[in-house]
């Protein structure tokens, strides 16, 4: 029997409790990197269009962490199972998604309007744009494949196969994204916490992967 189930209540109620608050804590710690480590895009922008970059920054951020809630959800910890029962992990990992479908509208929007929407020219420079569109295109196709798989008629193995690839690719796009676009996630406090992110994802993938493998062998003998 699992330990966690033998607890009271009470300190099932205090270890959530505690695990919210720290997710709470992330995510402000994020939004505090604009202000704290600010680029030299948003040192040299005034009013709005600063308004509007950091404000992208900022949501740009809150993409990258709930993207690591949403692998926490999907990743069948059983402590989080027995804590949070899976039913609400569920609601959880399909209101976030629904959270990071309205975020990945938005960080565009304000990163191109803090530049009057100047549109970007095939150079090299802009090579961390361009990963980004790929990462926002690759998303937009696992979140829309997810709310709309009834309508494209996909069996759920193929849907969740086509998720699963989907948020690989994800991992592997963001990170260079992220690391690249910026000069803030080039060194210091936002360079080491953007690590520890990333490698927190490909551990949890690498976790959902493996179970899969596992699944499919027990099944095949």
């Amino acid at each position: 029997m699992s330990t966690t189930k033998s607890l009271p209540v009470a300190i099932r109620l205090v270890l959530a409790t505690i695990i919210v608050m720290l997710a709470l804590l992330v995510l402000v710690g994020g939004w505090t990197i604009p202000f704290s480590f600010e680029s030299f895009s948003i040192q040299y922008k005034f009013g709005l269009e600063k308004t509007y970059l950091r404000s992208g920054k900022v949501i740009g951020i809150t993409i990258v962490l709930l993207i690591f809630f949403q692998l926490l959800l999907a990743s069948r910890l059983s402590i989080m199972e027995q804590l949070f029962s899976a039913r609400r992990l569920f609601f959880l990992h399909r209101s976030n998604g629904m959270a990071i479908a309205f975020l990945l509208l938005a960080h565009p929007l304000l990163i191109k309007a803090s530049e009057n929407f100047t549109p970007y020219t095939f150079e090299e420079k802009y090579y961390p744009e361009f990963l980004g569109m790929a990462a926002l295109a690759v998303l937009v196709v696992l979140l829309f494949t997810a709310v709309f798989r009834k309508f494209f008629r996909l069996s759920y193995g193929g849907w969740l196969l086509l998720h699963r690839f989907s948020a690989t690719l994800t991992l592997v796009l963001m990170p260079s994204h992220v690391l690249s676009v910026s000069e803030t996630f080039k060194a210091g406090i936002p360079y080491r916490a953007a690590l520890l992110i990333f490698s927190l994802n490909l551990l949890m993938m690498i976790r959902v992967w493996w179970r899969r493998l596992r699944y499919k062998n027990g099944q095949s003998r």
